[in-house]
């Protein structure tokens, strides 16, 4: 045991010798009864258009942070996402199909913005097995930008974002 307790306190090389420790640490050890309430009330009785799901920080639960009502839409959800932090969502997209029929599919959202923290993200997909339990019957798709998360949902290629190499320098 001494051994362990050795092992854990050595310092990190990178920092000269400084002990790091992180603050907002999000480690989800359950998911909260209300969150699979919510996702019936959307699922089953279409109440919601989307839902988003945080850990709470300091009871490392997964609860339920945003309730999209019925009538908004995908860009709503968007717009409803940090830029810097990762959340879970479940978004019900309804949409025609080819020969005319009105239809819906319900997506599970693993939102990870590149700018987030890798604690986060880590922290968020060691969660997502417990959480993927509570909804069942959804689509999985993992999304970075907003642009890409409209991309997966609508089934449209994605805008071009600017990049830093257009594709003529490689010629």
């Amino acid at each position: 045991e001494k051994q362990q307790i050795k092992l854990h306190m050595e310092s990190h090389l990178k920092t000269g010798g400084e002990q790091i420790t992180y603050a907002n640490r999000a480690v989800a050890g359950s998911v909260d009864p209300s969150c699979k309430e919510q996702f019936q009330l959307l699922k089953i009785r279409r109440k919601h258009r989307f839902l988003v799901y945080k850990i709470d920080a300091e009871t490392e639960v997964v609860i339920p942070e945003i309730i999209g009502p019925r009538a908004t839409n995908l860009k709503d959800l968007i717009s409803s996402l940090p830029e810097n932090d990762a959340r879970y969502a479940i978004y019900d997209h309804e949409f025609t199909t080819f020969d005319g029929r009105p239809t819906n599919k319900l997506f599970f959202v693993s939102w990870f913005p590149s700018n987030s923290t890798p604690y986060a993200k880590m922290a968020y997909t060691q969660a997502k097995e417990k959480v993927r339990e509570v909804f069942t019957g959804v689509f999985d798709i993992m999304a970075r930008t907003p642009s890409e998360l409209e991309a997966l949902v609508t089934g449209e290629p994605e805008e071009e974002e600017d990049q830093e190499f257009d594709d003529d320098d490689f010629n």
